[in-house]
């Protein structure tokens, strides 16, 4: 691929937070508008008082190396309002899985983005998401995958080294499972 757009996008507004997500969009490409889009068709699923921002510049990095190359600006950043019921678990959440068509190291390469919190109500008697929930997270994931040059990055294995790749993301997947974010803070 060559260079990646860093996009860091800001989780704020609830206790534990700010908290950032991170996604690359491929050399050229302006990740804004499609995480905007993301953000936005997911936002109902999420306790109001969260906003992400996503902003409308950030760091190009030279994908094998990681080296920051320049900087890249987009059309225009935003800041998304979550529009679920207040109450929610800190930190307990969903994920998603996103998938390219890259094999490294003789495995496929993926990227892993949380989702947390979601509101109390996102969850059903089994402890696992509700279908509707799940679903307005599974279309958005799938949206983002196929009408974005949204990349994963793998990084170099060693310090120094140049065997780093980014790989466009061909598929999102959000399973029926609960995760949990840890804090290394004390």
């Amino acid at each position: 691929m060559a260079n990646l757009n860093r996009c860091l996008v800001v989780w704020s507004g609830l206790s534990g937070l700010p908290g950032v997500s991170v996604f690359y969009g491929v050399a050229g490409g302006d990740p804004t508008g499609s995480l905007a889009a993301f953000f936005t068709a997911v936002q109902s699923v999420f306790p109001a008082g969260l906003s992400w921002t996503v902003p409308s510049s950030g760091d190009t990095i030279e994908d094998s190396t990681g080296v920051l190359t320049g900087g890249w600006t987009g059309a225009g950043g935003a800041t998304v309002a979550a529009s679920g019921a207040a109450a929610h678990a800190a930190g307990c959440g969903a994920y998603v899985t996103w998938s390219t068509g890259q094999i490294v190291g003789g495995r496929r390469l993926k990227g892993r983005t949380f989702l947390a919190p979601l509101m109390n109500s996102a969850y059903d008697n089994q402890g696992t998401i509700v279908t509707g929930n799940r679903t307005t997270l599974q279309n958005a994931a799938t949206t983002l995958a196929a009408t974005s040059d949204i990349a994963v990055w793998h990084r170099p294995t060693s310090v120094g080294g140049s065997d780093g790749i980014g790989a466009v993301i061909t598929a999102g997947d959000v399973p029926d499972q609960v995760t949990s974010l840890r804090t290394r803070r004390r």
